[in-house]
């Protein structure tokens, strides 16, 4: 199953996946979605740092209705790595929760951006009741597994 606010992401994903394994789409406002099943998987990639603060604690217990006894949520997302930012954007405050992107047609928007660092996710995802091994690269990423505290091996 794929989930995704954005209906060009999963019309390019459905023409990408053609003659491929068959895959559920879901078009859906993730912080507002219930999952219907649960997944021994359940995959974020260079999402987490689009969830605001305020909606953290309600953004994971919407992954742990998602996740199946025994699987496990998957991160993968940005580290503040001044080498990682493009070269027309500013270089961001790993603090400011915001960052702001200008689009190749000149448009700009200001966006959700937290830079976690893996030692503090790891705490805070503690506090809302997962296991994280959330580690950071050299360079330019967070990544790792969250369990279910209850079922973290």
């Amino acid at each position: 199953m794929s989930a995704n606010a954005s209906p060009e992401v999963i019309a390019i994903n459905r023409a990408r996946m053609a003659g491929g394994p068959p895959v559920e789409y879901v078009e859906a406002d993730l912080f507002a979605w219930r999952p219907a099943a649960r997944y021994d998987l359940v995959f974020m990639s260079f999402w987490l740092s689009h969830v605001p603060d305020a909606r953290f604690a309600a953004f994971w217990s919407t992954v742990e209705a998602a996740v199946a006894p025994g699987g496990v949520a998957y991160v993968i997302d940005s580290a503040h790595e001044p080498t990682s930012t493009a070269r027309d954007h500013p270089w961001p405050d790993a603090d400011a929760g915001v960052v702001t992107r200008k689009l190749d047609d000149g448009r700009t928007y200001r966006i959700v951006k937290i830079f976690h660092e893996a030692g503090p996710l790891n705490a805070r995802l503690a506090t809302v009741g997962f296991d994280g091994a959330i580690a950071r690269t050299a360079r330019y990423f967070v990544h790792g597994p969250a369990r279910p505290a209850a079922a973290a091996p």
